[in-house]
């Protein structure tokens, strides 16, 4: 009787199991996924409802770091200090992150992400104007340094970093800075027309969950076609056999 456990046909369910298997495990991979993001948008949500608090108190060490918890910052603005972050996106648009150290009562330097600027404003050719009083006090949210950065290229008037490594931002200002900085939400004087501050990340789960469903409904689909190939090769075998 003719088989299908020859080689020709082993090598074919070793196949099609491997791929089933690989699928499975991308299915599983995605889950965990949105395991990992569903984590995250708690420890997010549970930092933004902390109550707000002086960012002397995060400075001195008395308390953890907490990304997105909301500190308040009293100081002045250096402006003549201030620098863009690089490839920054607003509603599709294109631009960067307006950002200029404050000058904190004890003299220490607090980057502060002002808000979102567009490509035209960086390169001049936008007649907006970006206010930038001396003394200020705002709220914002805390976050570690970003590392991986590098220096841009710049304008004559902005020193440009790719992203806040603060590390990064020292050697584009050539000014010791502290080791958090802020993103900034609101602050008094109010902002006019730029910088726009930017709002906080979505927590949302994201597609990790529709595409676990298609992982599974791949794999599930080839396992079911390839044992109705299994069915029919089998039968034609069968017949074969009896005609011989």
């Amino acid at each position: 009787m003719r088989s299908l456990f020859t080689p020709r046909w082993l090598l074919s369910h070793l196949f099609v199991v491997t791929m089933v298997v690989v699928m499975l495990g991308l299915a599983l991979w995605q889950l965990d996924r949105r395991g990992v993001r569903e984590s995250e948008n708690d420890e997010i949500r549970a930092a933004a409802e902390l109550p707000p608090v002086e960012i002397e108190e995060i400075l001195s060490g008395t308390g953890p770091i907490v990304e997105h918890r909301r500190v308040i910052v009293r100081g002045s603005y250096l402006s003549d200090s201030s620098f863009v972050v690089a490839n920054r996106s607003y509603q599709t648009q294109a631009g960067s992150w307006m950002a200029t150290p404050v000058e904190l009562a004890d003299g220490t330097l607090v980057a502060v992400a002002r808000g979102w600027v567009p490509r035209l404003w960086v390169a001049g050719t936008d007649p907006r104007v970006v206010s930038t009083p001396d003394d200020v006090e705002l709220v914002g949210r805390v976050f570690e340094s970003v590392p991986g950065g590098r220096v841009g290229s710049g304008t004559d008037q902005f020193a440009e970093v790719s992203r806040m490594d603060l590390a990064t931002v020292e050697e584009a200002l050539g000014l010791g800075m502290a080791d958090i900085w802020i993103q900034l939400e609101v602050q008094v004087p109010e902002v006019e027309d730029l910088p726009i501050p930017v709002p906080p990340p979505p927590l949302g789960e994201g597609p990790h969950l529709s595409y676990a469903f298609q992982w599974f409904f791949f794999s599930t689909g080839a396992a079911v076609v390839y044992a109705l190939i299994l069915l029919r090769k089998r039968r034609e075998l069968v017949k074969m056999d009896g005609d011989g």
